[in-house]
This record gives structure tokens, C-alpha cells and sequence, in this order.
């Protein structure tokens, strides 16, 4: 396309974006610059003095409203467009007479979240649109717009990482109205962790992102801005919260190239990525190529110069662009590896035992008394050859395997797994007290509730990009069973023949202890099964039997504290499942139960006149839908409860929700 001749039109100032299409397309094609320059009064109102860059004139310098008839009259033929593209930069530019522009006309729109009935009148004046937000795209096309979505990028050159020291907790650049939602998020962010902002542009700007371990966002009116492509290109994690309809949930992932907030957790999470460095320079890096490989300036002007001339019939979609940033960027997801096991008939109880459970009342001599009066297999894995010497050859353990040395609890249920024979398997810590009925609540619970694959007395939904429990079920605190995210493992049953089937199986990697129940739900959930909990209360368990007697756990030939065990395995979960909630394929693993659960408690809070509370309810899970049907019934929902009348009660009460 060199010989191509574009005619860029846009209010000449450094700092706008037409600037990187300026850039983009001169490597690309001869580029004609035409329009007027940012008047110097408005420099000042806008408080743009940190541009720190020359105003300059364009080629064809005009006035705000220039007559294009008697420019393109004046206009030598050698030197008139293939193309007219105007490009939004600030009010006041509009040509006249373009119908004398016989090329292709384009605009590009930016702010149709804010303009949206300007642009929709203004659009008709050429022959393709383009809009940076997907959300308008019937808008337009209702009026009769050819609009395609073309979303804003990065320039790699301008917003690159500048090597300095990261100095500042979390930064950020842009405007800040007195009383915005924005303003009161950067204040609740800076009363618990330092925040540096600057009003800058630039090379200044890429030097701040640099600077930044954490760069905020935040949406206006929905919008998919210019700076998640920008603090992304310079390799710092991006902080940011959901614009909806926007497309940014089907370009980029949570927890995987970039971290999400809510209003209600921003510091919350901001503390979570400042406290796991390693995880946060990871993620930064893999959005940094995510945007450079599809969200360049200069991929946009590819493809819009392809639509315009060419006859593509449209722009990247989605996932499109989706494929195309992946390319050459490594999975996340770690493989798991297989399992083999058989089935017979009755039930099994697989306990791992590393000691006396000195931290508890209870310990494998108690629980071996318990199973006396429970009919089952007892297959015991010795996680040590002290304990077995003494327990080996106890008359209730029908199969028993002794490790030399500690191999954690996953491996010890997988080999507890391949030795069983029967369709269920229950998983017992050596430090738990039960008896029959909760053993037959469970065991009934496992073959009568939908699509059940582990089910167990305690559990919780859980906060995955986080890695902490949301709301986690203890003993006596609910009254029905419930889909919930991870059963608690001290105390669960599963069908074997999901293992069997290599459905599922405990992840070998999360030695010697914790993150095994996660991984577990959400293998379940990824195959389709579901995880439930029982309201069932004949046992009794208190946390951290072994763990809380011993200053280090020695495992294989390693011994480390809880809390660097914890850290390395929080670590590896969030390397293996991190942004699966936000997949496209795999949204339902974030609701689960608990849309459900907070629909459930919504209902109950309004029938004993609770409003507030249903209300509260209902945001919780309008927040985590990803479905727009749902969501648009919740919101319903949520607006005839905020009216907080007796009348608007009734209604309510009428809806199935």
C-alpha cells in the first residue's frame, strides 16, 4: 500500500489518539495530515500542560469547519486521497461539504459511550464507521451505518517499558473529577496502600506505568479504553474493573493477563498481587505480549485499511483478535497426570496418616474405633514408617501402603483410590470423629443429588482470582445441601468411577498439603459434575490436627513451614486454573451454585421484609453473572427492590426470578 495516499483529518495535538494512527499509517502508506490545531486556550482549560510536546500544524492545515469542496478544488489530482478518514479528537471539527470527497470516507469514533446521538448523526456522513466501543455497533446500524468495531491499542514504541525501578505501589495517569466514582476509588485504594498519580502524557506517562507494580483503571460508562492497551504494553499488571459489552472479558482474562476488580474488593486485590510478586510480573509479561502480538496501532490500521479498500468484509471479532494474541504465548494450564484404578461394589474409607494427631483430641486410633460400627473397606496410607509399625496389622484396616517418607495428601488419596474397589470412596482425615448417619447422609447425598461428584458436611464458594474462600458453609450454618465450589477435605465421598474414567484426580503437584481441595472442584465442575455439601452434624473435626504441632512439615526430602507450603502451592493453583472463570467456555464455573444461593437468600430476606438485604443479595450475584439474560432479570430485580415500597414489594414477590 505505499502508494496509497490517506487523508487523516483530526485536530492536530501530540497527545491524541489520531497521533498513533498518524504514526501506524506512515509506515505503512503516504499519509496526508489535514485539519486544524489545538487552539492554546484550551491547553490551559484542559490542563494539557504536561504534554511537554510542540504543537504542530498538519499538512493541509484549515479551520475547525473547513469546506473540503474548495480544498480538494485546490488540491492538485496527484495528491487527492484514496482515503478520507476522520478521526474523533475534540469538538469543533467538522468539515463541510464532504459529500465532495468522491473516495472512500471513513470516521473512527472513540466516545460513543458519551456522544452516542452526535456520532449517530455525524456517522451518516460517511461510508464506513468504525467504533472503539463494541457496545453501540446495533446503535449504528440501526441508523444505517456499514459500522465495524475496531477497539483502541497500544504503540509499542510510545508505551514501552522503560526499565526503571518499579518505585511506586500502584499508578496512575488521567482525569479525575471531584465526586466520581473514580475519585472515590483512588481514595479508597490510597487509604491502604500508596498511590501515586500524575497527570502526564507520553514518554512521561510510559515512565510512570514502568515505575508502577500496579497501574489503576476504570471504565467510564463501560467504555474499553485506551489505557488497558497502554499500562499493558508496558509490561505492569493492569488493574482494572469489567466494561461490560465491551469485549474486554473475551480479549483478555482475569487473573491470566490482567487482575479485575469490584468496587466492594479493589483493595483487596491490588493487596493480593502487591503481596505475590512473582505471580504479578508473570501475569504483566504475558499481557505485555498479549498486546503487542494483536492491540498494536498498527494492527488496527491494518485492518482498517483492509476493510475500507480491500473488501474484508469485517474487522477482527473478538475472538479473533483473541487467537491472534495468543499466538506463540505459552499456556497456563498445567497438565494432570492420569490415574488408574478398578470398581466393585460397597464403599471404601481412604485416610491418609502422617502421626498421633498431636494437636487433637482426636487421632487414627479414635477414628479406627469409630469405623468399628460403620461397614467399609479401611485403606490407610501410611505417610511414615513410625506410625505403621505400631497400626499395621490393626484389625479394622483391610488394605494399608507404607511410604518411607511423607508424600502428601493428594498422592496418598490417589494411592488410596488405586487400591479401593468400591463405587464410593470416602476421604477421611486421621483426626476426625464420625459416625453412621453422617456416613449414610453423605453416601445418599452422593447418588441422589444432580450430577454429584464429591459431597461432603462443610465447604465454600470460592474467590478463585484471590485464592481465598468467599463465603465458606461451617458445621450448623446451613440447613439444605448446596452446590457449592470446593468441598472441605477433612471429610468428603466421591464416585470412583470418575477416576476411574480419568474425569478427575487429585493434582500430585500440591505436596504436601493445601489448594488440593480447589483443584479438585474445579476439575469437577470444568467435566460438568457438581460438588454439594450436606447439612449433616454427627462428626466432629478441629482444623489442623498435625499442622499446628509441627514448626516444619518434612515431606520426600524436603521440610518446610505451613506458610511457605502454602505460598508455593497457592502459586502453582493460580499458574493452573487463573482467568478459568473468565473463559468463554468456561463461564458457568464462576456461578455454580452460588447464583442459586444468592437468588435463594434474596427471597428469603425479602419474605420477612428485609429489603436491604435481599438487595445486597442481588448485587453479590448481578456481580458475578456473566449471562446477560440473567443479569438483565437481576438488575430488574434490584431496581423494583430499591424502590423499597410495599407496592414494589408484591410485585417482587410475584417474580421467578
Amino acid at each position: 500500500m505505499n502508494n496509497l495516499n490517506v487523508w487523516l483529518a483530526y485536530v492536530a495535538y501530540p497527545v491524541t489518539t489520531a497521533a498513533y494512527f498518524e504514526r501506524a499509517l506512515r509506515q505503512c502508506c503516504r499519509t496526508t495530515t489535514i485539519g486544524p490545531t489545538l487552539p492554546r486556550e484550551l491547553i490551559e482549560k484542559w490542563q494539557l500542560q504536561n504534554m511537554k510536546l510542540p504543537l504542530k500544524d498538519h499538512d493541509i492545515p484549515t479551520a475547525p469547519k473547513p469546506d473540503m469542496q474548495q480544498i480538494l478544488a485546490d488540491t492538485a489530482p496527484a495528491d487527492r486521497p484514496d482515503l478520507y478518514l476522520w478521526v474523533e479528537s475534540v469538538g469543533g471539527h467538522y468539515p463541510l461539504h464532504l459529500e465532495a470527497v468522491t473516495c472512500p470516507k471513513a470516521c473512527y469514533l472513540i466516545d460513543s459511550h458519551l456522544h452516542l446521538d452526535a456520532h449517530l448523526d455525524w456517522a451518516r456522513q460517511f461510508d464506513v464507521v468504525f467504533i472503539a466501543q463494541r457496545e453501540y455497533l446495533d446503535d449504528f446500524r440501526r441508523h444505517g451505518s456499514r459500522v465495524h468495531w475496531l477497539p483502541l491499542g497500544c504503540d509499542p514504541e510510545v508505551h514501552c517499558q522503560t526499565g526503571d525501578t518499579k518505585s511506586h505501589a500502584v499508578g496512575f495517569v488521567g482525569g479525575v473529577q471531584s465526586g466520581s466514582r473514580r475519585e472515590r476509588l483512588l481514595s479508597e485504594l490510597s487509604s491502604q496502600i500508596p498511590v501515586y498519580y500524575e497527570r502526564c502524557f507520553w514518554d512521561d506517562m510510559a515512565r510512570l506505568f514502568s515505575q508502577s507494580k500496579i497501574v489503576f483503571n476504570e471504565a467510564v460508562r463501560n467504555d474499553l479504553n485506551m489505557r488497558v492497551f497502554e499500562v499493558l504494553s508496558t509490561g505492569s499488571l493492569l488493574l482494572t474493573d469489567m466494561a461490560r459489552k465491551s469485549g474486554q472479558d473475551e480479549l483478555f482474562v482475569d487473573g491470566e493477563d490482567y487482575a479485575v476488580y469490584r468496587d466492594s474488593n479493589i483493595c483487596d486485590v491490588a493487596r493480593f498481587y502487591l503481596d505475590n510478586e512473582e505471580l504479578r510480573e508473570q501475569i504483566a509479561a504475558r499481557g505485555q505480549r498479549l498486546a503487542h502480538n494483536a492491540h498494536t496501532y498498527a494492527h488496527r490500521m491494518a485492518d482498517l485499511l483492509e476493510v475500507t479498500l480491500k473488501g474484508k468484509p469485517d474487522t477482527f471479532s473478538a475472538a479473533e483478535l483473541r487467537e491472534r494474541s495468543l499466538i506463540a504465548v505459552p499456556a497456563v494450564d498445567a497438565e494432570i497426570p492420569a490415574s488408574t484404578c478398578i470398581s466393585n461394589s460397597g464403599r471404601s474409607f481412604v485416610i491418609p496418616v502422617l502421626d498421633m494427631s498431636p494437636a487433637s483430641e482426636y487421632n487414627i486410633l479414635t477414628l479406627l474405633q469409630d469405623l468399628e460400627e460403620i461397614a467399609g473397606d479401611v485403606i490407610v496410607i501410611f505417610n511414615g514408617q513410625e506410625v505403621a509399625e505400631r497400626l499395621k496389622e490393626h484389625p479394622r484396616i483391610t488394605r494399608y501402603a507404607v511410604m518411607k517418607q511423607n508424600v502428601g495428601v493428594a498422592r496418598a488419596w490417589n494411592l488410596g483410590l488405586e487400591v479401593a474397589v468400591t463405587p464410593v470412596v470416602f476421604i477421611l482425615n486421621a483426626d476426625l470423629h464420625v459416625e453412621r448417619a453422617a456416613i449414610d447422609a453423605l453416601e445418599q447425598a452422593l447418588f441422589t443429588l444432580p450430577e454429584a461428584a464429591c459431597v461432603g458436611p462443610q465447604g465454600s464458594f470460592v474467590e478463585y482470582t484471590l485464592a481465598r474462600d468467599y463465603i465458606y458453609f461451617d458445621k450448623g450454618t446451613f440447613n439444605d445441601p448446596l452446590e457449592v465450589d470446593a468441598v472441605s477435605g477433612f471429610f468428603f465421598a466421591v464416585k470412583l468411577q470418575h477416576f476411574n474414567e480419568k474425569i478427575i484426580r487429585f493434582e500430585n503437584g500440591f505436596t504436601p498439603c493445601y489448594f488440593e481441595e480447589w483443584d479438585l472442584g474445579l476439575q469437577i465442575k470444568k467435566a460438568g459434575l457438581k460438588n454439594y455439601i450436606v447439612p449433616v452434624n454427627d462428626y466432629d473435626h478441629h482444623w489442623s490436627g498435625t499442622i499446628r504441632a509441627l514448626r516444619q512439615i518434612e515431606f520426600y526430602e524436603k521440610a518446610e513451614t505451613a506458610g511457605e507450603i502454602l505460598l508455593r502451592n497457592r502459586r502453582m493453583f493460580l499458574n493452573k486454573w487463573r482467568g478459568i472463570a473468565a473463559r468463554e467456555n468456561n463461564r458457568e464455573l464462576m456461578l455454580s451454585g452460588f447464583f442459586a444461593y444468592a437468588e435463594n437468600r434474596a427471597q428469603e430476606m425479602l419474605s420477612v421484609g428485609l429489603i436491604e438485604d435481599a438487595g445486597r443479595w442481588l448485587v453479590e450475584a448481578s456481580l458475578r453473572c456473566h449471562d446477560d439474560t440473567k443479569f438483565a432479570r437481576l438488575q430488574r430485580f434490584i431496581d423494583i427492590l430499591s424502590s423499597k415500597s410495599s407496592e414494589h414489594v408484591r410485585t417482587v414477590e410475584g417474580i421467578a426470578v
